[in-house]
């Protein structure tokens, strides 16, 4: 079944589909081409095998959802409810679907869900992504916590 923030993506005319193992690559793909850049400015070099084992063991299927667009896969969204909040752990879209306003109808959709629980939306954003931290703060989330890499960001 599909939970409350599926239901609210989907009012707002959000498409997903469910992940599946043979997304893997496809979702590596994804969090490569929106995040390299980030990452090499936090962490060094990027190194392919490590990163897509580092992400593969993270890849949960309960909560990773793979965003389409124009008949096409555009990227990748996990969402966990949290006792206390409805926790966005990834959002990435591939460069070319990117500034279309489809992420920003993503979130503002999880926002009326959190609200509709009610609890805040959260969410970690590298302190090297300028640009996700600007588009984050624009829809109305704060800095709530820090640690060395990332920003702790919340809106409710």
């Amino acid at each position: 079944g599909s939970s409350s923030w599926e239901t609210s993506l989907a009012r707002a005319g959000v498409e997903l589909r469910p992940a599946t193992r043979a997304d893997l690559d496809f979702a590596a793909a994804a969090l490569e081409a929106s995040m390299r850049e980030s990452v090499e400015a936090a962490y060094g070099a990027w190194n392919a095998a490590e990163q897509r084992a580092l992400f593969a063991r993270s890849f949960d299927l309960a909560s990773h959802r793979i965003v389409r667009c124009d008949g096409a896969d555009a990227g990748v969204l996990a969402v966990e409810p949290r006792v206390h909040c409805l926790h966005l752990a990834r959002l990435f879209l591939l460069p070319r679907f990117q500034r279309r306003g489809i992420g920003t109808r993503i979130v503002r959709a999880l926002l009326e869900s959190a609200r509709a629980r009610p609890c805040p939306l959260e969410l970690s954003v590298l302190r090297t992504n300028p640009a996700a931290f600007r588009f984050y703060e624009l829809i109305g989330f704060r800095v709530v916590g820090e640690t060395p890499t990332h920003w702790l960001l919340e809106a409710e």
